[in-house]
């Protein structure tokens, strides 16, 4: 969501003394009625550039100047966190893992990134009777070993197990990592875990894909875009609107 330049100036303002306040002046003149619009910690942003950016973003004049000063902030704060960026405009997609970077590297609270995982999963329930469980775990081993070989678990499993009652074999199974026992949670695309003991039994998986889920982008600019702000001088000279 979005502030607009008066509500952003009126909570500089009430802020009164800070250093971080958005001041205004008087407008400036640059020649062939190129006039500056706002200056972002020294720096001017003249009529040509809102234009420019308006025309190529579609935006009303008053966000394009919005969206310049943001990423003047931006750019700013990532060279100052060293944090290397591509050249270039960037896209929706590339510009939220920037800001999730760059929130993260200030220590700004925002939502974690959701992780999921695709697994092929063997689970063997436990036996109450304590020599059958010894041996269950020791085909649980077999398999692990067939997987070690290159096989599949459902393929090891078919190779193994008659009497599949105990088990429960899962092929490209999707779940968020949370839900998954700790043991997985940080296993990268291709690990196969170890046996993990829970939920009654034995568990095994195998690891096919990690995808890692950024928050919704609101829930990231709003906060970050806040702080840099409030740190920044951002003057608005008199009439500013381009």
């Amino acid at each position: 969501m979005k502030k607009t330049l008066l509500s952003v100036a009126f909570m500089l303002i009430s802020i009164g003394s800070s250093s971080a306040a958005q001041d205004t002046a008087p407008a400036v003149q640059t020649g062939s009625g190129d006039r500056i619009v706002a200056t972002v910690n020294g720096q001017p942003v003249k009529t040509s550039d809102v234009e420019s950016h308006a025309a190529a973003t579609h935006q009303p004049r008053e966000e394009a100047l919005e969206d310049i000063i943001n990423m003047k902030l931006l750019r700013a704060a990532l060279a100052a966190h060293k944090i290397s960026v591509p050249a270039g405009e960037w896209g929706s997609e590339t510009a939220a893992k920037i800001e999730f970077a760059l929130a993260q590297a200030m220590s700004i609270d925002v939502p974690p990134l959701s992780v999921t995982l695709i697994v092929d999963h063997a689970w063997l329930k436990d036996a109450e009777d304590e020599k059958v469980r010894v041996a269950d775990r020791a085909r649980l081993e077999q398999l692990r070993a067939l997987v070690v070989a290159g096989a599949t678990i459902p393929d090891a499993y078919t190779q193994l197990i008659a009497d599949g009652s105990s088990w429960h074999i899962g092929d490209h199974e999707e779940y968020l990592a949370l839900v998954l026992p700790v043991e997985v949670h940080n296993l990268q695309s291709g690990s196969l875990s170890a046996i993990i003991p829970g939920d009654g039994g034995l568990h095994l998986f195998k690891i096919h894909q990690r995808k890692e889920v950024l928050p919704p982008r609101d829930e990231v600019r709003n906060p970050l875009f806040t702080i840099l702000r409030l740190e920044a001088t951002i003057e608005l000279p008199e009439e500013s609107t381009p």
